[in-house]
């Protein structure tokens, strides 16, 4: 609160004193510098989760979250095979430690394949906007290793990673840019196999994104397209619209997509596309920290022959 000195004379007329304190500073504001793009694999990511996310089909799903007293965070997934003839079942389990002060990250995972994998990440430590992660996997099994290295450098207007796969017989690495400004973003990713001396893929990608729209166009090889668009019409209805097609033949693959919050705790997923699926989905937090996901897929170029798939997922937050 500024507390200014009254030195006014007595005849009530002004006078333009410099004798003005204030007991803070004033607050000045920053603008923004610009927006810091999505890595390459993340450009169409709210095209990706209206079609994807919460659809669990052709399997159950149990997803458990929790939070030690020493801030370990553990995650269980339990996952079954619905309607296979050799139906499988898959767990894993997740330790992660964030210690912020040091800008460390450590990831132990367990899987019932018996694979064990660490992860260990430094963030914003030796430059701002850094990331290095270094992860190390081994198949108790069949005695397999692999381990990997990721950089990644993200500033406004770019977003740049690299991973690093540590293949003795010869390191595979991925790369990607994206750039970005005004919204309109452009991106890259490569992928070279060191022992062959070749570029096995390549992707371009370009969208235009806000905080309710995404634009996206991309190509691998110039050969498979796909474009995509997503729109949040209000708070509680989103919309879609992805296209997939190759120039080497095959079907062209529309497809559309909605997702309703009927209110805080239950919403409704419908998605359908040129092939004649119809797939649904509806979540239900049945209390704060649980939901429940119940999701069909059907088969509507083929109603009476079969070929309807289901599942659902379960999410405990505690």
């Amino acid at each position: 609160m500024a507390r200014v000195m009254d030195n006014r004379p007595a005849d009530g007329k002004t006078n333009f004193s410099t004798s003005y304190i204030r007991e803070q500073p004033l607050q000045v504001s920053s603008a923004p510098v610009g927006e810091i793009p999505p890595a390459f694999a993340d450009l169409n990511q709210s095209i990706r989760d209206l079609f994807t996310k919460n659809y669990h089909i052709g399997f159950a799903k149990v997803d458990i979250k929790t939070v030690t007293a020493n801030g370990v965070q553990i995650r269980g997934i339990g996952q079954q095979d619905i309607g296979s003839e050799a139906p499988r079942a898959f767990g894993s389990l997740e330790h992660k430690y964030v210690q912020r002060s040091y800008g460390l990250t450590l990831i132990e995972r367990w899987s019932t394949d018996n694979m064990v994998t660490m992860e260990a990440s430094v963030e914003d430590k030796f430059l701002a906007g850094a990331k290095a992660t270094f992860l190390a996997g081994l198949s108790a099994q069949t005695g397999k290793r692999n381990a990997a290295l990721k950089f990644a450098y993200k500033r406004p207007f770019i977003h740049l990673t690299t991973d690093v796969d540590l293949d003795f017989a010869g390191p595979v690495v991925r790369s990607s840019a994206v750039s970005s400004y005004n919204g309109v973003r452009i991106g890259g990713n490569v992928v070279v196999d060191t022992a062959k001396s070749a570029i096995t893929r390549y992707n371009l990608a370009l969208g235009m994104g806000g905080p309710r729209y995404t634009l996206h166009a991309g190509t691998t090889h110039f050969r498979d397209f796909e474009m995509g668009v997503y729109n949040r019409v209000d708070p509680n209805l989103e919309v879609g619209f992805q296209s997939n097609f190759s120039t080497t033949g095959g079907n062209t693959l529309l497809a559309l997509g909605a997702k309703y919050d009927i209110d805080p705790t239950a919403s409704v997923k419908a998605k359908l596309d040129t092939v004649g699926q119809l797939g649904v989905s509806y979540t239900q937090e049945l209390r704060k920290g649980v939901k429940l996901t119940l999701s069909t897929l059907i088969n509507g170029a083929n109603l009476s022959g079969g070929g309807h798939r289901y599942g659902f997922g379960l999410e405990v937050d505690v």
